[in-house]
């Protein structure tokens, strides 16, 4: 067959078809295209839709109204709605189309379970009109509910998302996540747990240019070591992760609202306490304890008298321990805010001053100028040596909390910090022996931590090394 012919017989069969697809289109049964058709049960503005009314078949009702562009729920005890959750039973009624038409004019509703409704669902909108859905049982197919409208004899099927709308119990609309706390912006937490040691960290108000570069002491943490101990940034990221987790969908299940015993749920003298505070919001818990099934604890809130759940792997964070977040050094402290140390081991006592005098700038704009001299024994030293010695004295790192009470007798070695800043002026850090391995660490006259003696014997080694003049060599 030519090219030319191969063509003409190709056009054919397709006018062919379009001429067929046009009789087919035409002449179609009337039914089916009514079929196709979307039918439309109940279309209304949802902002206009004021107040709706859930009356279940077992008796329930739920009453919602709409007051300040917000949902209420007409319950004894005040509650926190779920807004969007709320606003998914409007959106059904607002926009509600059939799936498909079940029966025009059914002669039995309770096939569909509609002689005795789930749900009666009632819009009440703001032109003072109403409307009034009936929702049956759920269809076969498992997917879709029956459902009939005020005034319409026929039986529709609608989209599985409506029925269960309707269906909602106040469970499923109340609010599951806690307030919410921006923990990048955190400033307090307690953390107090029966049988451990209670936490409180502050955020560190007073945290000096050369401590935020380093990250260090953003937060510090009061309790409950007997002096302030800064926390470290990198270790406290798990604890503020765990908050974040904590707070969203914190609620598992809603046990009681306004309980009059609360010894059943171990609330009565609660377990643990947990309190969290961002620059605006706070979160207040108390926990009691564990479900029947070991999977959950009971919680409340501090300021609503009702009972909750939350799934214990949401509560580690309570399980912390303050060693292991707290930056280790023995004691830290700006050199600015130095004037004078005294520093007494090995038979010998030094003395290292910090002289400061302000010269003044010589032209506008300009900042004043702040000259240190630097002393040991009354001798002057360079800056380089001389700070790279504090470093060595601030840098001691404590090993481990000490594990039996100790007094602080014979120390082997002393330092004391005298202060220019801050209410305490002087800060004593003694070092008394624990074992051949190990110092007693001892602040305001209490030992919380034990620390390597080899540390300690660097940094006399290292203030020889200054005094003989060779702690920094020649580059």
């Amino acid at each position: 067959m030519k090219k030319r012919q191969r063509s003409i017989l190709a056009l054919a069969v397709v006018l062919a078809v379009l001429v067929a697809a046009y009789f087919y289109v035409s002449n179609r049964p009337k039914k089916q295209a009514e079929n196709n058709k979307t039918v439309e049960i109940c279309k209304v503005p949802k902002e206009d839709i004021v107040k709706m009314v859930l009356e279940s078949r077992d008796g329930t009702t739920l009453t919602f109204e709409k007051k300040d562009g917000k949902w209420t729920v007409d319950y004894p005890y005040p509650v926190v709605l779920d807004q969007t959750t709320v606003d998914d039973i409007a959106y059904s009624f607002a926009n509600l189309y059939a799936e498909r038409i079940i029966e025009e004019e059914p002669k039995d509703l309770s096939v569909y379970g509609l002689d005795k409704p789930v749900v009666v669902a009632k819009a009440f909108l703001k032109d003072g009109t109403q409307k009034v859905l009936y929702l049956g049982n759920k269809t076969p197919a498992g997917n879709t509910y029956y459902l009939m409208a005020e005034g319409d004899p026929k039986v529709y099927s609608v989209w599985m998302n409506h029925g269960e709308h309707f269906s909602y119990k106040l469970s499923d609309v109340r609010e599951k996540d806690l307030p919410e706390i921006k923990t990048q912006e955190l400033t307090y937490l307690k953390i107090a747990k029966k049988g451990k040691p209670t936490i409180e960290i502050e955020m560190n108000d007073e945290q000096s240019k050369d401590e935020a570069q380093f990250g260090l002491s953003l937060w510090r943490m009061t309790q409950p070591y007997n002096e302030p101990m800064g926390v470290s940034s990198d270790k406290f990221q798990k604890v503020l992760d765990d908050i974040s987790s904590l707070t969203s969908k914190a609620i598992k299940e809603f046990v009681e609202d306004n309980p009059q015993d609360l010894s059943k749920y171990g609330l009565d003298d609660p377990v643990a306490e947990l309190i969290v505070k961002d620059k605006e919001n706070t979160l207040h818990l108390y926990f009691g304890k564990d479900t029947d099934d070991g999977k959950s604890v009971y919680f409340k809130t501090a300021d609503v008298n009702s009972v909750y759940t939350m799934e214990k792997s949401k509560t580690k964070l309570l399980d912390t321990k303050p060693f292991d977040i707290v930056d280790k050094f023995a004691y830290i402290v700006n050199i600015d805010n130095v004037d004078k140390i005294i520093i007494e081991g090995r038979g010998k006592t030094h003395v290292l001053t910090l002289t400061r005098q302000t010269k003044k700038a010589e032209k506008e704009g300009e900042e004043d100028e702040v000259i240190t001299t630097y002393r040991v024994d009354g001798k002057e030293v360079q800056e380089k040596p001389f700070k790279k010695f504090y470093q060595s004295l601030i840098g001691i790192l404590v090993d481990a909390e000490i594990d039996k009470e100790m007094a602080e007798e014979n120390p082997e070695v002393k330092t004391t910090f005298f202060l220019n800043k801050g209410s305490r002026r002087e800060a004593h850090v003694n070092y008394v022996p624990y074992d051949n391995d190990f110092y007693a660490v001892f602040r305001s006259g209490k030992a919380e931590f034990v620390v390597a003696k080899s540390q300690v014997n660097k940094m006399l080694d290292d203030l020889e090394a200054l005094i003989r003049g060779d702690l920094v060599k020649e580059e």
